[in-house]
């Protein structure tokens, strides 16, 4: 989402790219701030890396599983 928005012309956003990285700092902000609170779900490593090699499968209990959900 960052590289798409910076990379295009201000023309075509009507932001510049300093407004885009001031608005996504923020958001970032707020999300770091739900996961120390324990709002957010977050994968561990483990969980991240687990499947990627085979895209087609996800074991059931994986969060991962129900992601798109």
């Amino acid at each position: 989402m960052l590289i798409d928005r910076c990379g295009m012309s201000t023309l075509n956003t009507g932001q510049s790219n300093a407004q885009n990285l001031r608005e996504d700092y923020r958001l970032a902000v707020e999300v770091m701030g739900r996961i120390r609170r324990g709002e957010e779900d977050v994968l561990n490593a483990e969980d991240f890396w687990h499947g990627l090699d085979d895209l087609t499968y996800t074991e059931p209990t994986s969060p991962v599983a129900h992601s798109e959900k």
